[in-house]
């Protein structure tokens, strides 16, 4: 089997990843990353690290490096992750004749329970006073979104103005894997929408600006940003004092909260287009952390630190 160079095969690899398994652009991009820095390492002295490089010893001690350089376990099963993806890759297409990642463990990730806001105290910041201009207006809207229907900022923001359906309550994203589902919405969230949408027409018209069907637009007319949309949201829920607050913060009170009022598993993993339940039972765990809190603060015969 003649060696080929890894950096040569790396452009067709996450093209692959995007075609045949339908991975998000974050993710190619991710392990895009991932893949240079391993293939960096790998080479050492040598320019071209070819598939002849690919061994046990070699890919175990650029782990062991990872590990030592301080990287988080979860940053360093991403890598992993990444390199076991691209050997599969080479031993399909006849580049590799063995697996180097196939007996080394994926490390224990310690999983973290989401951070949430309580309802009480993000009823505050989204009914906080506001003004009446696009911004203002646009940014309450997003807000709404992003919590009324459990969605993911990326999704949000690629929503197009087709998609949505406010006499229905409901919209069309695109999640990851390039899955499609209809998710519905709150009716504030539907009532914010419709102010949002009046005002961006007034917005449109007085810039002379066409209307392209993008529904998140900049103050000066154009799709927003994901930058941006973190600013703003960061913004409005600093108030309510969230160790992250996020836009997937908000992903995170939805589902949080859908679970607290008694809503069915399964339903919460269809609305936030999970495509494992157990992605959606940790937030079963927020819930069961609140009612012992709860019950903690209550219950006359609980200790109480």
């Amino acid at each position: 089997m003649i060696p080929t160079e890894l950096r040569q095969q790396l452009p067709e690899f996450l093209l692959d990843l995007a075609a045949r398994r339908g991975r998000s652009d974050r993710t190619i991009e991710a392990y895009g990353r991932d893949l240079l820095q391993f293939i960096g390492a790998l080479g050492g002295a040598e320019s071209a690290p070819t598939t002849a490089d690919l061994s046990v010893v070699n890919v175990r001690a650029y782990l062991h490096g990872l590990t030592a350089a301080g990287y988080a376990r979860s940053s360093i099963e991403r890598k992993r992750a990444a390199v076991s993806e691209f050997v599969r890759f080479l031993i399909r297409r006849g580049d590799l004749g063995h697996n180097p990642v196939s007996r080394l463990r994926g490390a224990r990730v310690r999983r973290r329970l989401p951070v949430t806001i309580s309802e009480s105290a993000l009823k505050e910041a989204l009914d906080a006073p506001r003004a009446e201009d696009f911004r203002a207006v646009r940014d309450h809207a997003l807000l709404e979104m992003l919590y009324g229907g459990g969605l993911r900022i990326s999704e949000l923001l690629g929503l197009r103005l087709a998609r949505l359906d406010l006499t229905r309550g409901s919209l069309r994203v695109f999640g990851k894997g390039a899955r499609e589902r209809v998710v519905p919405i709150s009716r504030t969230a539907a009532s914010v929408m419709r102010n949002y949408l009046a005002v961006r027409k007034i917005f449109l018209d007085e810039h002379g600006l066409t209307d392209d069907g993008t529904l998140w637009l900049s103050d000066r007319g154009r799709p927003l940003t994901r930058n941006r949309a973190y600013q703003l949201v960061h913004r409005a829920l600093a108030v309510t004092g969230a160790e992250k607050a996020s836009p997937h913060v908000l992903r995170h009170c939805f589902a949080t909260h859908l679970l607290d009022h008694g809503a069915d598993l399964r339903a919460v993993q269809e609305l936030l287009g999970h495509r494992s339940l157990k992605t959606t039972e940790k937030y079963t765990h927020v819930s069961a952390e609140r009612l012992k809190a709860a019950y903690r603060q209550a219950h006359p015969h609980a200790e109480k630190s």
